[in-house]
């Protein structure tokens, strides 16, 4: 839902200049709906998932087109109390202090990559500070902003909806940790004309305009330039 809950995939469409359907989902979902056919075409992020369907349907092609970068957000007033040296001491400090942490918990990329980071610090999330809200990008956002916690967030959807709420991103040093990659995977015969759109030049270029009409820069970048 990231894509689209940031208004990126509307600006993205527009580039495109035809018309087609776009399905908001988590990762999970767009790729069940990939393996009953019902769509062509799917931008998702999370590698693992995406292996796994590509491996299981040989007929489907799979490339990296975009980047964007995760962002630890809080309350102000709780953030300056949070080490930044690492998202892992990060993680550490949120679970030992019991702050709040609101998870997407819906089989997204974004709750793939959070995960991946609570095992790195070597946490297990859960109890009464853990709260689940199996929901998409905006919604998880807008609640962790309504109880005061903490959450991770796509940054396209956090400067979205930065002007309507008052979490603060962790200024996080290991930015290598926090990079967001999408990749398309055409599923059909029907989606090769966006698949191929998006992945080539043009596809690259709209990427920038895009960005640059919506966040005033490279909020997401090409994997490749055009």
């Amino acid at each position: 839902t990231t894509i689209v809950d940031s208004g990126f995939m509307e600006a993205l469409e527009t580039e495109y200049g035809r018309d087609i359907s776009v399905v908001p989902g988590s990762t999970a979902e767009l790729l069940e709906l990939a393996r009953q056919g019902a769509v062509d075409a799917v931008v998702v992020h999370d590698e693992q998932q995406e292996l796994e369907y590509v491996a299981a349907h040989p007929n489907a092609t799979r490339k990296e087109v975009f980047t964007s970068r995760f962002l630890l957000v809080g309350p102000a007033e709780l953030v300056q109390s949070i080490p930044t040296d690492s998202i892992t001491q990060a993680m550490t400090s949120i679970a030992a202090a019991g702050y709040t942490f609101v998870t997407r918990d819906d089989g997204s990329g974004t709750h793939s990559r959070e995960m991946a980071l609570w095992a790195q610090a070597d946490v297990s999330p859960g109890g009464n500070w853990y709260v689940s809200t199996g929901q998409g990008m905006g919604l998880t956002l807008q609640v962790a902003d309504q109880i005061g916690g903490f959450t991770l967030v796509e940054a396209g959807v956090f400067v979205s909806a930065a002007d309507t709420i008052d979490l603060v991103p962790l200024q996080i040093n290991d930015h290598e940790a926090l990079v967001n990659r999408y990749s398309a995977i055409r599923v059909s015969q029907d989606g090769a004309d966006f698949f191929d759109w998006l992945v080539g030049d043009a596809g690259a270029a709209a990427v920038a305009v895009a960005s640059e009409a919506i966040f005033g820069g490279p909020l997401y970048t090409a994997t490749t330039a055009p």
